[in-house]
């Protein structure tokens, strides 16, 4: 299958979870919008948008009535919303295929917690694609013959991560470079019946629907990984497992929402996972428009990265 077929198929698999009027006016897209589209966005009353670079575009139509809301949570969660109820109180219900169904609405709370989504506003649904070689730019400066140093991936959100992070596993894989992966959201791998839907190449072993916290605990001592890779880092239990794993001589890389370095400096959570000593290296991923630019830095001397 061509990399256009394959496009194709997985903006097919995403819009499946759409009830059939919604489903009939994403299909109404030209192949080059659904090859670029990265999100289309569900608001009750307003009409279907397809998204590319930050940019949302509007599908003619009429305007999403909440039970259509309702109806593709249901079909996301394939009819079965209280087996999803762990996701969808963190804002998300990952579909098959790597795709994933952000939720916005009035939130229920019990003792200060959100305990899920009353009522249901406005739905993300994320279109996961497979870009090879989105890393090939940057991987001589990541890796230096059979070493690789520690990468911190960040970019606004949309901005290519899990994307860019993907294929670098990928094309270290190939190489026989053990590769632990801890895919919480199912976004890496999307696993399928014990077989990653994404080529993470032959030396890669997933974890996925674990807390990466945990995940990557259990990866560093029960399959002796050289490299671990975490996508999104966002809760301080995540710096323990960092700082676990490369006290324990595993190179890490992982993604975080940032929009550069200095903004690593400003934010004490950002400054914290630098200084576990894990990242000599940073990638700095850009959007403008449908381009999409990387840019790394890396620090001479062993110096911390947010020095």
């Amino acid at each position: 299958m061509d990399e256009k077929s394959k496009g194709l198929q997985a903006y097919a698999q995403a819009i499946s979870c759409l009830p059939p009027r919604l489903t009939h006016a994403a299909l109404s897209l030209p192949d080059d919008i659904r090859l670029r589209a990265e999100e289309l966005r569900l608001r009750a009353g307003r009409p279907l948008y397809w998204c590319a670079g930050g940019v949302e575009h509007e599908i003619a139509g009429e305007p999403i009535r909440t039970e259509e809301l309702r109806d593709t949570l249901a079909r996301a969660s394939r009819w079965s919303v209280h087996t999803y109820e762990d996701p969808i109180r963190q804002g998300y219900l990952p579909l098959a295929g790597g795709h994933r169904l952000g939720v916005c609405g009035t939130v229920s709370m019990e003792s200060g917690r959100p305990t899920g989504v009353r009522t249901v506003s406005s739905l993300c649904l994320r279109i996961a694609r497979a870009v090879p070689g989105a890393a090939a730019a940057c991987l001589e400066d990541i890796q230096n013959g059979e070493q690789v140093h520690g990468t911190l991936i960040l970019s606004p959100p949309g901005g290519g991560k899990t994307t860019f992070l993907r294929d670098l596993i990928r094309q270290l894989s190939q190489q026989g470079i053990r590769v632990a992966v801890a895919d919480e959201r199912g976004e890496l791998a999307a696993m399928r019946g014990g077989m990653p839907q994404f080529d993470l190449g032959p030396s890669c072993d997933v974890l996925d629907g674990c807390p990466k916290a945990i995940g990557a605990l259990q990866l560093v001592r029960t399959m002796t990984p050289r490299v671990l890779a975490l996508d999104e880092i966002t809760d301080p239990a995540d710096l323990d497992a960092v700082r676990f794993a490369a006290n324990c001589g595993v190179t890490v890389l992982a993604t975080i929402h940032a929009t550069g370095r200095e903004e690593l400096t400003r934010k004490p959570f950002f400054r914290a996972l630098c200084d576990t000593g894990a990242f000599t290296r940073l990638v700095v991923l850009t959007v403008d428009g449908d381009r999409h630019d990387s840019r790394i830095e890396h620090l001479e001397g062993g110096k911390p990265l947010c020095c």
